[in-house]
């Protein structure tokens, strides 16, 4: 008499994985909502921050973040101070900084472009999906 299979899950299916969540620190509403919907577009999950100090509450509360997109430019924390405190939150946490002033002011913002991720604003979406990928892929 034959013996009932066993039912098996298929073993060699790779696991579902969650999509990466990503931080947006941004003080301008619409760059925020912009920003949310490109990432959500692209198979991200979003947390969304209007300033540095919300952002390290978030980052403290959310350990699952791999990326943080941080406004140079903003009142109170930001820039280099804001991503540190980040890395301390979320160790190992990718910092893609972002401004709509030119390229050529970041130094005045402690942000040097021959080593850090930098997007210029406004950015194309394909651009940023990009970076995005790049960067992720690293992490």
């Amino acid at each position: 008499m034959k013996e009932p299979e066993e039912q098996r899950s298929d073993e060699s299916a790779p696991p579902a994985t969650e999509p990466a969540t990503i931080l947006v620190v941004d003080d301008d509403a619409l760059i925020r909502t912009m920003l949310d919907f490109y990432l959500i577009t692209f198979g991200y999950r979003v947390l969304l921050a209007s300033d540095g100090e919300n952002a390290v509450q978030i980052a403290h509360e959310h350990p699952e973040i791999r990326l943080a997109i941080l406004d140079v430019v903003m009142s109170g924390l930001c820039g280099q101070k804001l991503a540190g405190e980040l890395t301390v939150a979320l160790p190992g946490v990718a910092v893609l900084f972002s401004s709509g002033h030119p390229a050529t002011a970041m130094s005045h913002h402690d942000i040097d472009l021959r080593f850090e991720h930098f997007l210029q604003k406004p950015c194309p979406p394909p651009e940023l999906k990009r970076k995005l990928e790049q960067m992720l892929a690293t992490r």
